[in-house]
């Protein structure tokens, strides 16, 4: 039986013997050799959708070493029949990827020391989602003398904390939930401009959980608050405008949060991981 076509677009600077573990059990690809998988680059600016997808008829499985998805399309995908696969399929290698706790940390800590700098000890920090990077960056506050509270439904301990006093009664508030149809435009400009005087609002989410253009009214009239985001509104389709955002004093990193080389070489293990339960199913 042949081995499967393999179309690899994502990031390769991870360990070499992956991909060599790669090559082993795939038969690697241009496009135009009608692929049965595709390995794609979530920080590619487009989205795979109908029009990208008409390019590859014999798709199979998408894959995506991510947690997000909102760079693919999952109805196209759905209706034709292709089976999308991400990190979140396998929530105990998940478990063992820190950057981006480790990134949404630094930018926490970056947007204290704002002029005027201020230290996290004493500070009442409020997440936003409290999964697998909302609780590891919450026990690192905690280790710094931080207070910390959380609104996130789907995690009972912290689905009391009113999400208007969150924003309202918070030193800083950390953005790192899941972006879906509840989520999409939840930092509404009036909770922004609800926030205390010098707070901080740090965003490893996606850029669609603000409403971005209301971020920018309101730091026009704030210039008090501290902002940090390691993403932006349009990020999937270049479509992104990260200097407004700058040229206001906001910290704006290109997504990077989870683009580290121990990072990416788990992801890669773990999405062939995932290919080869799946392929071994057929």
């Amino acid at each position: 039986m042949p081995a499967p076509r393999l179309f690899f677009t994502a990031p390769r600077d991870f360990d070499p013997a992956v991909m060599d573990e790669y090559m082993q059990r795939f038969d690697m690809c241009p496009p135009a050799s009608n692929p049965d998988v595709w390995l794609c680059n979530p920080n590619a600016p487009f989205v795979i959708d109908d029009r990208v997808l008409d390019l590859y008829p014999t798709l199979k499985i998408l894959a995506t070493p991510s947690t997000g998805t909102n760079h693919i399309d999952l109805d196209a995908c759905k209706k034709r029949g292709i089976k999308v696969i991400s990190l979140l399929d396998d929530r105990e290698g998940l478990n063992t990827i820190s950057a981006s706790s480790e990134f949404t940390f630094k930018l926490l800590l970056d947007a204290l020391r704002l002029s005027p700098a201020r230290e996290l000890k004493g500070k009442l920090v409020g997440f936003l989602g409290m999964g697998r990077i909302g609780r590891k960056v919450g026990s690192w506050c905690q280790d710094f003398g931080a207070q910390i509270e959380a609104n996130d439904p789907h995690v009972s301990h912290f689905s009391s904390y009113p999400l208007k006093r969150l924003f309202k009664d918070c030193d800083a508030v950390v953005i790192c939930c899941t972006l879906n149809d509840e989520t999409k435009g939840l930092v509404t400009k009036e909770r922004i401009v609800s926030m205390k005087q010098g707070a901080a609002l740090i965003n490893t989410s996606r850029g669609a959980v603000i409403d971005e253009d209301g971020l920018v009214e309101v730091m026009k009239e704030r210039p008090d608050l501290r902002v940090a985001v390691d993403v932006l509104v349009g990020m999937e389709t270049g479509t992104d405008n990260p200097e407004r955002l700058r040229e206001l004093g906001a910290i704006v990193t290109p997504h990077i949060a989870g683009a580290t080389y121990d990072s990416r070489t788990k992801a890669a293990r773990i999405i062939l991981g995932l290919l080869e339960r799946e392929l071994n199913h057929e």
